[in-house]
């Protein structure tokens, strides 16, 4: 089975200090065969990725888009969707040939989504079921729930803001990763309940305004 880490964040994003080769490093190390580089509303650092990455490295372009409700995955587009509705945005990632995922979907904690949920559930691809940042289980537990019901993909992903959190969550497949969420092929495994990784995130948020 093949294993990607299909929430990763570089110092492309604000609340993230991994630099692209810290990535890299650590998807290796991590036995990863992918990450997907997802900074928040942009595509950049994905490019730096794919310069520091070895060939059998699968590095796959999105960006966490923010919606008018939670957040959501754009995987394999090479434009970035608009910050709007959750079925706008999912039109336009659709309109790229991407993939769109509901991420950390009902972590109330963070973005999360409370309205429209049939129509959101029946345009959109896969659900997030394994999110290494959801403090409680009950974040995650709900997502699966949700994809069960809708007959959704499952994906995971370690929601990386620093290179030492890159495969804390997975999606497992056995063929290319974006093909088989497209063909409900997918496993989601990993740990949740990481407050620590939130308490670091918050200290840089606070010392990127320091510029420190």
């Amino acid at each position: 089975m093949r294993r990607y880490d299909l929430q990763v964040h570089t110092d492309a994003s604000p609340c993230s200090r991994a630099a692209p080769e810290e990535i890299v490093t650590a998807a290796i190390e991590a036995g990863l065969d992918g990450v997907a580089i997802t900074n928040h509303d942009t595509l950049d650092g994905y490019a730096e990725v794919v310069a520091q990455a070895p060939e059998r490295l699968d590095i796959i372009p999105g960006v966490e888009v923010t919606t008018t409700q939670g957040h959501m995955l754009a995987l394999g587009v090479s434009t970035v969707p608009p910050q709007a509705d959750p079925c706008a945005v999912i039109d336009h990632i659709h309109e790229q040939g991407g993939v769109a995922v509901l991420s950390h979907p009902f972590d109330t904690f963070r973005e999360s989504y409370i309205d429209s949920l049939d129509e959101i559930g029946d345009k959109v691809d896969a659900v997030e079921v394994t999110n290494s940042r959801c403090i409680l289980p009950r974040f995650n537990r709900r997502a699966r729930e949700f994809a069960d019901r809708r007959g959704l993909s499952v994906t995971g992903g370690s929601d990386a803001h620093f290179a030492m959190e890159v495969g804390r969550a997975v999606t497992e497949c056995s063929g290319p990763v974006l093909d088989a969420i497209q063909a409900d092929e997918t496993q989601a495994g990993g740990r949740g309940g990481y407050l620590s990784g939130h308490v670091a995130t918050k200290l840089n948020d606070a010392l990127a305004v320091l510029n420190v």
